[in-house]
């Protein structure tokens, strides 16, 4: 009986070992599968970088067709112009004129000649009174706040606004 159930062990023990090397096998398969996957990955990568590469030098590197790296024993097709030129036959310094740019009109300038109408925004009465002794605030003055130009169909006029200022008159 000792030597039956041995073998149950034995025989479990084995199918476990099977199962193992099985798990084993299918690990190392996916194992493979991912570094070519990575592979692939890392190589169209490097091709987008390149690509990245070369797009950045073509737009923010130099734009000029005319190159320094001549190649020994190599002619220049494009030189011929320059090096057949007479050189007797340069002519002396073109001048160009200058010319001036107009000034940019101001909001005065735009402004000139239209209609102004003035909008004074009063401050509501409960915030005319002051709120540490209660008395009624008085009327100091005015300050400019905005200029709105306002598009009537055929006529044109400019509001400026003004807000009112108060003062706290503890004189009496």
């Amino acid at each position: 009986m000792a030597s039956s159930a041995k073998d149950i062990q034995l025989r479990e023990l084995k199918d476990t070992v099977s199962q193992l090397k099985t798990m084993i096998a299918e690990q190392t398969e996916l194992i493979k599968a991912l570094r070519l996957i990575i592979d692939e990955k890392t190589s169209h990568e490097k091709a987008l970088q390149e690509q990245v590469d070369y797009l950045t030098k073509k737009l923010f590197g130099p734009s000029s067709e005319r190159r320094s790296d001549d190649i020994p024993g190599q002619q220049n097709l494009f030189d011929e112009a320059e090096v057949e030129q007479d050189p007797s036959l340069l002519e002396g310094e073109t001048v160009i004129r200058e010319h001036t740019r107009k000034k940019k009109a101001a909001h005065e300038e735009l402004f000139k000649g239209l209609k102004v109408e003035k909008v004074v925004v009063p401050l509501p009465e409960e915030d005319q009174i002051c709120p540490v002794c209660g008395t009624q605030m008085v009327l100091i003055g005015e300050e400019y706040v905005r200029r709105e130009l306002e598009f009537i169909p055929a006529t044109c006029k400019v509001i400026e606004y003004y807000s009112q200022s108060y003062f706290f008159n503890n004189l009496k």
